[in-house]
This record gives structure tokens, sequence and C-alpha cells, in this order.
């Protein structure tokens, strides 16, 4: 009997991680294609040419609050999924997640761990993004104004793609839980 409940336990332990590595390929995804479309509208757009060098930074600045804020729905929204499924929208999240709680750390501690899974795979994404524009710029084709707004046009998708995916996993985990 007990080696019955610790093949469920693990067959629970595998789909959680098929279903949450599938989850963060197809988030990662969409979260590029969002992102970079959403960084080609606005430089392609004309909306901001001609401000100067201090001004963009400050929009750049400000998408990146934009995105912070974001993330940091979705990071809630990723802890009560955790919580409730013991999946996750980002593996390294899980993987930090499952570490805590197999060392018994404290719910706070494990939160944490989450979170800072999840942020540390959400930064690594922003150095294509960097590379790419960047390399860009220094081509006669592209200047470093219009890179610094595809940059700042990619946090803003960044940042509804954040908001998105919380609200997704939300409107799942209540159809999820009975009433």
């Amino acid at each position: 009997m007990r080696a019955r409940v610790r093949d469920r336990r693990g067959s629970a332990t595998a789909t959680a991680w098929v279903v949450t590595i599938v989850a963060t390929a197809a988030s990662a995804y969409a979260l590029d294609a969002i992102a970079a479309g959403a960084g080609v509208l606005l430089a392609g757009s004309g909306l901001l040419s001609g401000l100067d060098a201090g001004v963009l930074l400050l929009v750049l600045a400000a998408s990146y609050v934009a995105w912070g804020a974001g993330l940091r729905v979705n990071l809630r929204a990723n802890w009560a999924l955790l919580q409730a499924t013991g999946t996750s929208t980002n593996a390294l999240s899980k993987a930090a997640h499952d570490l805590a709680r197999r060392r018994g750390t404290s719910e706070r501690t494990g939160r944490g761990a989450a979170g800072a899974g999840y942020v540390g795979t959400e930064v690594a994404k922003e150095v294509p993004y960097y590379a790419g524009a960047f390399g860009a710029a220094l081509t006669d084709a592209v200047s470093s104004a219009d890179a610094i707004v595809f940059l700042a046009g990619a946090n803003l998708g960044a940042a509804a793609y954040e908001y998105g995916l919380a609200r997704l996993t939300g409107v799942f985990l209540r159809r999820r839980s009975p009433a």
C-alpha cells in the first residue's frame, strides 16, 4: 500500500513537471512574440521620434516600472498556482519552490525562492533584447534612439503579457476550485 501511495505521488509530481515545462515553453514563446511585436510597433510608429535622449531614457525607465508592476501581479498569480496545483508557468520558479519545500523552509522563504526563480528567468530573457537592439544600433540602419524606443515598447508588451497571464491564471484557478 505504501508503494502505491508513493507511485501516485511520483506520478503526480511527474505530471506537474510536464505541465510546468509545457507551460514554460508556451509562456516564453508568447512573451517573446508579444514583447518583440510591441517593441517593433512602437519603434515603427514614429510616436516617440524626435524626443531627446534624456526623455527617451525616462520613457525606458517608466516602461521598466510598468513591466515590474505586471511582473509583481504575475508573481502573486504564480504563487497561487504553485500552492493550488504544484505547477507553474516558469520551470525555475517551480524548481526553487520544490527545493524550498523539500528543505522544510517557511512559506515566506518558499515564496521568495519561487519569486527569485521567476524573476531571474525574466531578467535573463532581457539579454537578447539588449543584444539585438544595440547590435542593430551599431549599424547605420537603426539609431540608438530607435533601439531605446524598441526596448520601451518591448517592456510595455511584456507588462501587458504579465498582467494577462496573471489574469488567465486567476480565471483558471477560480474555475478549478469548487465554489
